[in-house]
C-alpha cells in the first residue's frame, strides 16, 4: 500500500514537472521577463523565500538581471529592480492596480466578505477616512493617547515590588498591542481586554498566525490548521460589537457610522464589521510592535547610539520655557532627529520592504532603459525595495551593520533615501502613526528604564552587532527573532524618573 501511494506522488509529481510549463506557455504574453521553473508543486519558492527573501531575491537579481518571474503559492511575481520604472511608469499605469492584491490579502487572512472590499463607494469613503483622521490635529490626539497608556502602564507596573526579568518582545508588543487598542478604541476597551479570556494580546497573537495562514492560498488550510484558522474568531467577536461614546477615535467612530449607514448596513454583516475594526488594530501594531522591539535592542547593543538619544531626550526636557511641548506633539517629535535616524536604519536593515501592483489585464510596461516587460493578466509585479536597502554601493560593505547616524542629514552629503511604507497615493495612511508610536515607546523606554540583557554573552552580542538574528519569514507582518534565537533576548529592567 505505502509503496503504492509513494508510486503515485511520484507520478503527480512527474506530471507537475512536465506538463505545467506546457499549459504555461499557453498563457505567455510577448516580452515576458524570464520565468525560473520550481519543482515543487503550489508552494513553488515559497520556501526559499521565506527562510531570507533579501539574499535569494538578490541572488535571482545578480544571475537573471533586473526582471524575473517566480511562482509562489500558486502565484506569479514579476520582480523589478528598477526604482524610478517603477515610480513613474508602474504606479502611472492604469493598467495595473494594488486594490485586487490588498482584497485578496484581506479575504483569505481574515475572511472578511470580499463584497465589503470591493463597493468602490465603500472603498472611497475608507480612504477618505484614513486622510481624514490618520494626519495633522487627529493624529496628535492619536500619538497622546498611545503616550499616556504607555506611561500609565509603567507607572502601575512601577509601582509592583516584584522581580522584573522578561522577555523583551513579549513584554514591549504586548505594551505597543494595549496602547494601539486605547489610542483606537479607548482606554476602557483595551483594560477591559486585559481581563478577559482570550485577553486581547493573546487573541492578538492566535490571530497573527492564522492571518499568515490563511494568505498563502494553500489548499487544504481549513482541514489541516483548523484549529489555528477557527481562533482568529477569538480576536475578531472582540470587535464585532464595540461600544461607542466610549474614548474611542474619530476614526473608530466615523467606521463604525459607515458599517452601520442606511446606504450600506446591508452588506456589512457582525462578522465583517469585527473584521474590518479588528483588522485596524493589527495593521497599527503589527509592525510597529517588533520595530520597536528591535529598535530598542539597536541601541542596546551600540552604546554610543544609546547616549547620543539620551543626550537629544535631555536637550528638549530642559527646555524650561513655558512654550514647551510634550514629547507627543508633532512639533516636538519632529526635533528627535537622531531617535528618527535609528529608527529608520533598524526598519532598514530588518523590514522587507516592498512595493506591489497587480495587472487588472495583460499588459506591458516600458522601462526608462527601453526595456520591455510583458505582464498576464493577474501577475503582481514587485518592486524589492529591500534589495535597494542592502546595497553595498548606498550602505557600505555589511549593510547589515547598523549605523545610527546615518540618516542625520550632515552638510555636503547627500542622505540615502529608503522606502519603508510602500510609494504612490497608496502609501501605507498609517505610516506617521506608526513611525510616532515607534519613536514614543522607545523614547519612554529610554527617559523611565533601565535595561540589561541577562543572558547574552559578549560572543552573541558581537554576532547581533553584526547582523541581527531577524525572522524573515512573514510575508505582510514584521518578525521577530529567528526560531532559537529568542530567548537570548530576556532582559532585566527597572524604573527611573518617575
Amino acid at each position: 500500500m505505502l509503496a503504492l501511494i509513494i508510486s503515485f506522488i511520484l507520478i503527480l509529481i512527474t506530471s507537475f514537472i512536465v506538463i505545467k510549463p506546457l499549459i504555461d506557455k499557453l498563457y505567455s504574453v510577448p516580452n515576458e521577463p524570464k520565468y525560473i521553473h520550481s519543482y515543487i508543486p503550489i508552494l513553488g519558492f515559497a520556501l526559499q523565500f521565506g527562510a531570507n527573501p533579501i539574499e535569494f531575491i538578490k541572488s535571482l537579481h545578480s544571475k537573471y538581471g533586473k526582471s524575473f518571474t517566480i511562482s509562489m503559492t500558486s502565484r506569479r511575481f514579476v520582480y523589478l529592480n528598477d526604482e524610478q520604472t517603477y515610480l513613474t511608469k508602474v504606479l502611472k499605469s492604469p493598467d495595473l492596480s494594488i486594490d485586487g492584491f490588498l482584497e485578496e490579502i484581506a479575504v483569505r487572512g481574515i475572511g472578511i466578505n470580499r463584497e465589503c472590499l470591493s463597493n468602490e463607494n465603500i472603498q472611497k469613503i475608507i480612504v477618505k477616512q484614513f486622510h481624514q483622521y490618520l494626519f495633522g490635529d487627529e493624529l496628535q490626539l492619536l500619538n497622546k493617547k498611545v503616550y499616556d497608556y504607555i506611561i500609565h502602564t509603567m507607572k502601575e507596573d512601577a509601582n509592583k515590588n516584584q522581580d522584573k526579568i522578561v522577555n523583551l518582545f513579549d513584554f514591549f508588543n504586548e505594551i505597543m498591542v494595549y496602547a494601539g487598542a486605547a489610542a483606537l478604541y479607548g482606554e476602557t476597551f483595551a483594560n477591559e481586554q486585559r481581563n478577559t479570556k482570550p485577553s486581547l494580546y493573546e487573541a492578538f497573537i492566535t490571530f497573527e498566525k492564522a492571518f499568515a495562514l490563511g494568505i498563502t492560498g494553500l489548499p487544504f488550510l481549513s482541514i489541516l490548521f483548523s484549529s489555528t484558522i477557527k481562533k482568529r474568531s477569538d480576536f475578531i467577536d472582540k470587535f464585532s460589537s464595540l461600544k461607542l461614546n466610549n474614548g474611542e477615535s474619530n476614526l473608530i467612530q466615523s467606521r463604525a457610522e459607515l458599517f452601520s449607514s442606511d446606504a450600506y448596513k446591508h452588506i456589512f454583516t457582525k462578522h465583517d464589521v469585527g473584521c474590518l475594526q479588528g483588522s485596524l488594530l493589527w495593521a497599527a501594531v503589527s509592525n510597529t510592535a517588533p520595530m520597536s522591539c528591535w529598535a530598542v535592542i539597536d541601541l542596546l547593543l551600540h552604546p554610543e547610539a544609546f547616549e547620543a538619544v539620551k543626550q537629544e531626550l535631555n536637550e528638549i526636557n530642559q527646555d524650561s520655557s513655558e512654550n514647551r511641548l510634550p514629547i507627543y506633539d508633532k512639533e516636538t517629535l519632529s526635533k528627535l532627529k537622531i531617535l528618527d535616524s535609528c529608527i529608520t536604519e533598524t526598519m532598514r536593515h530588518t523590514v522587507q520592504t516592498s512595493a506591489q501592483r497587480q495587472a487588472i489585464n495583460d499588459t506591458s510596461i516600458e522601462c526608462l532603459d527601453g526595456t520591455i516587460i510583458g505582464l498576464r493578466k493577474n501577475d503582481i509585479i514587485i518592486y524589492p525595495a529591500f534589495v535597494k536597502h542592502f546595497d553595498p554601493n548606498l550602505f557600505g560593505s555589511n549593510p547589515y551593520e547598523y549605523q545610527y547616524d546615518r540618516f542625520v542629514k550632515k552638510s555636503n552629503q547627500k542622505v540615502p533615501s529608503v522606502m519603508l511604507f510602500g510609494c504612490g497615493n497608496r502609501m501605507c495612511p498609517g505610516r506617521l502613526l506608526a513611525f510616532g508610536e515607534i519613536k514614543l515607546l522607545v523614547a519612554l523606554i529610554i527617559q523611565h528604564m533601565n535595561i540589561e540583557f541577562v543572558s547574552m554573552d559578549e560572543k552573541y552580542r558581537q554576532e547581533c552587532c553584526k547582523q541581527l538574528p531577524y525572522d524573515y519569514s512573514k510575508f505582510i507582518s514584521s518578525g521577530g527573532p529567528k526560531k532559537g534565537h529568542k530567548d537570548k533576548f530576556m532582559i532585566k529592567y527597572s524604573y527611573k524618573n518617575f
